[in-house]
């Protein structure tokens, strides 16, 4: 099989390819991984490490057509039985590069969120026309497979949900480490902790905003993007430089968590919340925003917000910092809600698609 996404920089939708890809290897089932673009990142490294095979150009932007061309040459020299596709513009330079070399292997795609850029009306009917070229869509969540049969009511027949996994013990047997030592803030100071890319998606100005109506405590931020000088910006305007912590993109994000006394997911939106699992995996806490994907995750296994609301994020907080008993009992829930999304159900299911799919299944419909 050939995996094939725009780049492997941290994030949920390449992290899960790299969960995956890692362990249905260790099933027996060999894969290699096509990246639009590549840039030396550490999901690149640890599945070169393992020895799964990367391909791609290192200077090609991920939206120049000239992709098409560079993919199509891999498929001419390489025979693949299944194909599958994560994000786009990779879906739609693999249905073009495919095409133009006359290549009958399936294509197979995973639907990674509920909302993208795409969605207006001028684009559907490329959807449209895009989505018939593949024999198989995975949805991360029923959130995400509403969503996308809502806009392209056609791919019903084709949609399986299937959850991310995680590899819980990854998280639930971590080691606390001491929280003057990783984050600079002492033991008795409550601390919050998100993980997510500094996009507008995750929404991290409301969390910051919140935390100036939260005294004496801190925040500490996992990951990098686009709007990185932005939020720092922010936190300077609200006098939170002593309490705001960026930590750009880590790789200890369990013993991170163990650090902490409650997790938050601020998104507009979410397909799925691989991030939140993880903290409910490691006992934490969990406040998100009540948005589809990430609240169906959640469930009542933590305390959902409205999104964008500064008011809501502030009193949820309020109550469960001061609240022990309360956090105590989220976080029983949480580890036990976690376990439904373990990386071993999901390589289950994927690997009951993939059946189908190369025997020429053109729907998921009748499949457990």
């Amino acid at each position: 099989m050939l995996q094939v996404i725009n780049n492997l920089t941290m994030g949920g939708a390449e992290g899960q390819l790299k969960e995956q890809t890692l362990g249905l290897r260790k099933r027996g089932l060999m894969n290699e991984v096509y990246l639009l673009r590549r840039t030396g990142s550490y999901f690149e490294r640890s599945l070169e490490d393992a020895g799964v095979p990367l391909y791609g150009p290192r200077s090609l932007s991920v939206y120049s057509p000239l992709q098409v061309l560079a993919l199509a040459r891999h498929l001419c020299n390489h025979a693949y039985d299944l194909i599958h596709v994560h994000l786009f513009p990779a879906q739609l330079w693999a249905v073009l590069a495919s095409g133009l070399v006359g290549v009958q292997t399936s294509l197979l795609t995973t639907e990674h969120s509920t909302h993208n850029r795409r969605r207006r009306w001028f684009f559907r009917p490329v959807d449209r026309w895009l989505y018939t070229r593949y024999q198989g869509i995975v949805c991360v969540s029923e959130a995400t497979q509403s969503a996308l049969t809502q806009w392209i009511p056609g791919t019903m027949t084709k949609t399986r949900v299937i959850p991310n996994g995680v590899k819980l013990d990854r998280f639930v047997n971590a080691v606390r480490l001491p929280r003057q030592k990783i984050f600079g803030v002492s033991e008795g100071t409550p601390l919050i902790l998100t993980v997510g890319r500094l996009e507008p998606q995750k929404d991290h100005a409301t969390l910051i905003r919140a935390l100036q109506h939260l005294d004496g405590v801190s925040l500490a931020i996992v990951g990098d993007g686009s709007l990185r000088e932005g939020l720092e910006a922010l936190v300077r305007e609200l006098g939170l430089t002593k309490r705001v912590y960026f930590l750009g993109w880590r790789t200890d994000i369990p013993q991170l968590l163990k650090a902490a006394d409650v997790y938050v997911q601020s998104s507009h939106w979410e397909g799925f919340g691989i991030a939140a699992v993880e903290a409910m995996a490691a006992g934490l806490p969990v406040v998100a925003s009540r948005v589809p994907g990430l609240a169906d995750v959640v469930g009542d296994a933590g305390v959902l917000c409205a999104p964008g609301s500064v008011a809501d994020m502030v009193n949820s907080l309020q109550v469960l910092l001061g609240d022990p008993e309360r956090r105590g009992e989220l976080s029983r829930l949480g580890s036990e809600r976690a376990g439904k999304y373990s990386i071993e159900r999901t390589l289950d299911l994927y690997m009951g698609v993939y059946g189908a799919i190369t025997g020429c299944s053109t729907s998921f419909t009748d499949h457990d």
